[in-house]
């Protein structure tokens, strides 16, 4: 059984690696992260956006003219999909 002082590190195509755990807490750096008092960091972010998009005022009426009634739409789930598509498909059989 190996000893909770040691870790196991396994990289592909290299030897497996027994080493001594280091202990987080005590590294310099640990301020800057959440286990100190640094923000969390928070994948998928969308930090450095250099644009946007926006519809102003001067779009307004051209979006909704342009289009036909809503009354028109039916939203249809992902079974009810899959029954129209299954009696299509005994159509053409």
């Amino acid at each position: 059984m190996l000893d909770n002082r040691y870790a196991l590190l396994f990289i592909r195509g290299e030897r497996p690696v027994m080493d001594e755990k280091f202990d987080i807490l005590k590294h310099p750096n640990v301020a800057l992260s959440a286990d100190g008092k640094g923000k969390p960091y928070r994948h998928g972010e969308v930090t450095e956006a250099v644009a946007g998009i926006s519809l102003g005022d001067s779009l307004e009426g051209e979006v909704t003219e342009s289009l036909p009634d809503a009354q028109q739409y039916e939203l249809l789930s992902d079974e009810d999909l899959e029954v129209i598509f299954n009696q299509s498909q005994n159509k053409e059989d």
